[in-house]
Formats: C-alpha cells, sequence, structure tokens
C-alpha cells in the first residue's frame, strides 16, 4: 500500500505545481488583491510568483528519494 501512496503523493505535487504554473491568470490576481492589506503581505507579494516552484520541486524530490536504512 505504502509503495503506491509516495508515486501517487509526488504526482499530485507535481501536478499542482504544473497547474498553478499554466494557470497563474485565475489565482495570482486573487492573492495580489488580498496580500497588500497587511505589512507581512506587502513582502508575502514578492513571493507569490514562485509559489508553483515549491510544489514541483517537493513532488520531484519525493519521486526520486529512496528509502535508505
Amino acid at each position: 500500500m505504502l509503495k503506491y501512496a509516495k508515486p501517487s503523493i509526488a504526482a499530485a505535487l507535481v501536478l499542482a505545481g504544473l497547474y498553478l504554473i499554466a494557470f497563474g491568470n485565475s489565482w495570482a490576481p486573487i492573492a495580489f488583491a488580498l496580500l497588500p492589506e497587511t505589512e507581512l503581505g506587502t513582502w508575502l507579494e514578492l513571493l507569490v510568483p514562485f509559489l508553483p516552484m515549491p510544489f514541483v520541486g517537493l513532488g520531484a524530490a519525493l519521486f526520486t528519494w529512496e528509502n535508505r536504512g
């Protein structure tokens, strides 16, 4: 069972990242509209364009990670 869980989660993360990249025009304006309301939001606004990268990176790392031990 666990044998199929890791590749499934990795594929879901990569697909979520690719969705965020492909359809950034639908979710990014909403994020940019909500963030400037706070001081922390103005700093987080700088990170929004890079949001898809952790999804793709974590999915790729999980997919290639081997159990050692």
